[in-house]
């Protein structure tokens, strides 16, 4: 039971160490791709 229990201990902290590598890290420059990425897509579109 407690192998059990820590193997979900485990793979709980991987999961979570890779949603902060994709979520909290470098969070500004993917927020400036997002916003880039719209204002190309709207100057494509013909909307400014």
């Amino acid at each position: 039971m407690q192998d059990r229990q820590r193997e979900n201990e485990r793979a709980d902290g991987k999961f979570v160490s890779v949603l902060k590598k994709i979520f909290v890290h470098n969070i500004g420059w993917k927020l400036l791709s997002l916003v880039s990425a719209a204002v190309v897509w709207s100057l494509a579109a013909g909307l400014l």
